[in-house]
């Protein structure tokens, strides 16, 4: 393992007490590989933090909030849906599931709407 990482522009070099710090901060997440699909989604979410972030920077200047929704919301589904697949796969090679926070609180929120909702008859 080296002790320091180059920057993309070939600048400074980043020090191992760089990382040491970052992974301290409370917005970080650290995240163990065990596999090369590790990696990928590590590499899609980190990219998209940064679309995201700059998405709802966006909002009312060069978004309008229909389309902001229907980014978010096609979003959050393709997300959820990951979610439940997940979930399926673990029960079948015999490891429980943990759904993410924002998932259980939206899951509980979509239940709670459609038991405020009236039925037809």
């Amino acid at each position: 393992m080296t002790e320091t990482q180059k920057s993309p522009s070939n600048g400074p070099t980043k020090g191992r007490d760089f990382f040491i710090e970052m992974a301290k901060h409370p917005r970080s997440r650290v995240i163990m590989a065990n596999t090369s699909d590790t990696y990928m989604m590590a590499d899609i979410t980190r990219q998209g933090d940064i679309i995201i972030s700059r998405l709802r920077d966006e909002l009312m200047r060069s978004i309008t909030i229909e389309d902001f929704t229907r980014y978010m919301d096609e979003y959050y589904k393709i997300i959820f849906g990951l979610e439940d697949h997940l979930q399926l796969i673990g029960s079948k090679v015999g490891i429980g599931y943990r759904p993410s926070r924002t998932y259980k609180s939206m899951k509980k929120k979509n239940n709670q709407d459609s038991m405020d909702t009236p039925t037809e008859t």
